[in-house]
């Protein structure tokens, strides 16, 4: 019986999510901008800012669905949505 390594098949992590309006109708065609937050040092301050570094974009389709695939599974991410449509 072969013995499988389950860590050498997942590499990477699967970001998924849907964006809707408040009546949850989803909102197509969001742009969906993914940043990786780095933590900055500025002078006259003790404590570290994350500072976001654009890494990927999509829009959203037809279900207000969108998805990104990171490696870094030790760093910080956000997600910024803006509706092109305003509804």
């Amino acid at each position: 019986m072969e013995q499988i390594n389950h860590e050498s098949h997942l590499e990477g992590i699967l970001i998924k999510g849907r964006v809707r309006y408040k009546d949850s109708c989803p909102v197509k065609g969001a742009v969906v901008i993914l940043e990786k937050l780095i933590p900055v040092c500025e002078e006259g301050f003790q404590d570290q800012r994350p500072e976001g570094t654009c890494l990927e974009h999509a829009l959203t389709n037809e279900r207000g669905e969108f998805c990104f695939s990171i490696s870094d599974k030790m760093s910080s991410y956000k997600i910024k949505v803006f509706d092109n449509h305003h509804r």
